[in-house]
């Protein structure tokens, strides 16, 4: 009774090892390095991995269809009046595209 109540109240240490995953990873290679070695690059090899999941910014600025234009252009005027009219041109192409309702309302 009492020794096992004392005994089934002692706490459990449930910690895991910092370097468990290295661990696990040594048991189950080939172990032709030392383990010292091994956690090493296995370490490298993981913040290799987890700089390669970082997310890349692949957003494309607003005016980047006017930036590439003027880029090609004659630079003949600075880049703010060129990007006015270029966009200005840019809204009347979109216009001229729409349908023209030619239906007759009766």
């Amino acid at each position: 009774g009492a020794v096992a109540d004392v005994i089934a109240k002692q706490p459990i240490d449930v910690s895991i090892p910092y370097d468990a995953a290295a661990k696990l990873a040594y048991e189950a290679s080939d172990k032709s390095t030392d383990y010292a070695a091994f956690k090493t690059k296995f370490e490298a090899d993981a913040v290799v991995a987890v700089i390669a999941k970082q997310p890349i910014d692949v957003s494309i600025p607003y005016d980047a269809a006017a930036k590439l234009a003027y880029e090609v252009s004659d630079k003949s005027s600075d880049y703010a009046a060129f990007k006015v009219k270029y966009e200005a041109g840019a809204v009347a192409d979109v216009i001229a595209k729409q349908p023209i309702d030619v239906s007759i309302p009766y």
